[in-house]
């Protein structure tokens, strides 16, 4: 598996793809955002948006966002978008790939937001779980 960067000015190369890939991620924000806008977002520079490729056929088989966030006394990466089939294969690498790109961004730690399923996944790379959100439509 190959992990990568999109720089901003392929996004509408690669987007059907991708946009495949996000879509379910996407439907867990419960109508708070549509695909179309973390296009946008991805566009302005707000989101940074990486794929996975599986180098036998290259095909796009996953995608995420990243965004860089300046706390009063550290640096964060955030993934906030992740979509994409056959994660057994792709997650540790995305993760250790990550990793090394938010060292290089001066950043202190990851922060990442989904479902509760998530969790399993993360703990086996030493991920804890810091709060719950919850909601209520008004």
């Amino acid at each position: 598996m190959i992990v990568s960067a999109v720089p901003p000015r392929y996004l509408s190369e690669i987007w059907r793809p991708v946009r495949q890939h996000l879509e379910g991620a996407v439907r867990t924000a419960d109508k708070k955002y549509h695909v179309d806008d973390i296009y946008r977002e991805v566009d302005s520079g707000y989101y940074g948006l990486w794929i996975v490729i599986d180098p036998e056929d290259d095909a796009i088989i996953a995608a995420f966002t990243t965004r860089i966030i300046q706390y009063p006394n550290r640096k964060a990466i955030a993934l906030d978008w992740v979509g994409g089939i056959r994660m057994k294969e792709w997650i540790d690498l995305v993760l250790d790939e990550i990793t090394e790109y938010a060292k290089d961004m001066g950043c202190r730690h990851l922060e990442g937001y989904g479902r509760k399923a998530w969790g399993r996944w993360l703990a086996k790379r030493g991920w804890n779980q810091a709060y719950i959100a919850y909601e209520a439509e008004i």
